[in-house]
């Protein structure tokens, strides 16, 4: 069986859901068991497991939520243009409302692919520097509690994200990212908390899980 345990806090491995139909499972072994250890272990099982996608762009024309991670990912962050969270977003986010919810996705073309792909090449063009959810996207089903905890992550990581733009927007006296618009001026910080907020943002990979999942979420991921 193909799983990935080099950092011991948790298992990801090749599962058989229904006969002759295989995905992945997760399993939590430690509490300790971190943000970064997930995203590890999760880059060992696609490498062990997995045939190269390149030349496959399926996944990129989907939704991709951004999260604080990209922020640390990101060109601009890693070549040192600076540390304003608008100033990135404006280069590489739209926004949108679910409800009174913001949502900070990935910008997309006219035709609907992100606008990071090649598609003469069916490539991303800016691999090294992808987001989160790309890194963690494997062209395989998943249980339901690795798909549960995948989005857990995910959708804790981009309300960290919208926290901090709003409180960076607020001190700078501004209400949106875009020059001109004001369509977080309604937004609420604090309604956006959740565990990765105990840490600077650089240090999101040592958010524990256990801190961002309910108790039987938790409970769920422990069982053998």
């Amino acid at each position: 069986m193909n799983e990935n345990t080099a950092n011991k806090t948790l298992r990801i491995f090749l599962t058989e859901f229904d006969e002759g139909l295989f995905g992945y499972d997760v399993q939590i072994l430690s509490d300790a068991a971190t943000v970064g250890d997930y995203l590890d272990a999760i880059n060992a099982f696609q490498t062990d497991t997995m045939a190269d996608c390149i030349g496959c762009d399926g996944c990129c024309h989907e939704r991709v939520p951004l999260t604080i991670a990209d922020f640390c990912f990101s060109r601009y962050y890693q070549q040192d243009n600076g540390d304003k969270l608008a100033v990135w977003l404006a280069e590489v986010a739209d926004l949108q409302f679910f409800g009174e919810a913001v949502d900070l996705q990935i910008k997309h073309k006219p035709n609907g692919a992100c606008y990071l792909l090649d598609e003469e090449r069916k490539c991303c063009s800016a691999h090294l520097h992808r987001t989160f959810a790309c890194r963690t996207h494997c062209c395989l089903p998943r249980s339901e509690r690795a798909d549960a905890l995948r989005g857990v992550i995910i959708n804790s990581a981009e309300d960290d994200l919208v926290r901090r733009l709003l409180l960076e927007l607020a001190a700078d006296g501004k209400s949106d990212f875009i020059e001109g618009e004001s369509r977080l001026q309604a937004a609420n910080p604090d309604d956006y908390i959740n565990a990765f907020a105990n840490r600077p943002p650089q240090d999101w990979a040592q958010t524990p899980l256990i801190e961002l999942t309910d108790g039987e979420l938790w409970q769920e991921l422990l069982k053998d």
